[in-house]
Parts: structure tokens; C-alpha cells; sequence
């Protein structure tokens, strides 16, 4: 399951130790500014292969509009990514995935595109 181009709400990273652990140094990370992307690999309580956490800093972003828009470029990029991922990942292993944007600026989604596919090819030569 989870070969099919569309974000499953099951896909959602919400378990709060799952996530603290990406971000304590137990999982490898990739870094294409402006993003961050964390992994870990754990068993998680879903079907799909990984399950995602986007974060956008309240710091860098005050308003609540720009940290959204941010985080729904992040979450379509990721969507049209996600199948390089799940071929990648032969066996029935599964992944915590946090992608952390990190610049205070706002750029394209053509930018965040090609940031996000840059991760991607390092995290899959990783996971090989």
C-alpha cells in the first residue's frame, strides 16, 4: 500500500515521540536550503512505508497565513516525491520523515521543488 500519488491522512506524522525522536539526533538528516529533511527508521502504526511531520518555524513566520501556504508547498512537493521514496525502500522497513523549512524568506514552490527532489536523491542513496 501507499504507492498512490495522493497525501493519506494515515501518511500524517502526529505521534509526539516518534517526532522528538527525528529531531534528537537518532535519525540521519539532509540539508538542500531552504529544507530540512530528518529521518529516522522506526515501526510505525500505519500501512504506508513513511509517515511525514512538516514544520515551519513561528519565528521566521509570525502570521499563521504564511506558515500554512509554506507547509502546503512543502506537503505537494513531497506528494509528487513520495513514490521515488516508497520504491527506494525494498523491504518492509518504514520511515519518520520530518521536513523542517529553514529560511525567514518566502520563495517559489519552483525552489522548494527542487530543494525537496535534492533531499530526496541523497535520502534514497542513504536508505540503499
Amino acid at each position: 500500500m501507499g504507492t498512490s500519488i495522493s497525501f493519506h491522512k494515515q501518511e500524517k506524522l502526529c505521534h509526539k515521540a516518534t517526532i522528538d525522536a527525528i529531531f534528537k539526533k537518532k535519525g540521519d538528516s539532509v540539508f538542500k536550503p531552504p529544507i530540512l529533511l530528518a529521518y529516522y527508521k522506526t515501526e510505525l502504526l500505519t500501512p504506508f512505508k513513511c509517515q511525514v511531520v512538516i514544520s515551519v518555524g513561528k519565528r521566521k513566520f509570525k502570521k499563521s497565513v504564511d506558515r500554512h501556504r509554506i507547509k502546503r508547498q512543502i506537503s505537494e512537493s513531497y506528494r509528487l516525491q513520495k513514490e521515488r521514496i516508497y520504491e527506494a525502500i525494498v523491504d518492509d522497513s518504514q520511515y519518520a520523515i520530518g521536513l523542517l523549512y529553514l529560511s525567514d524568506k518566502h520563495v517559489g514552490s519552483d525552489i522548494i521543488d527542487k530543494s525537496l527532489q535534492l533531499a530526496v536523491d541523497e535520502l534514497i542513496k542513504k536508505i540503499k
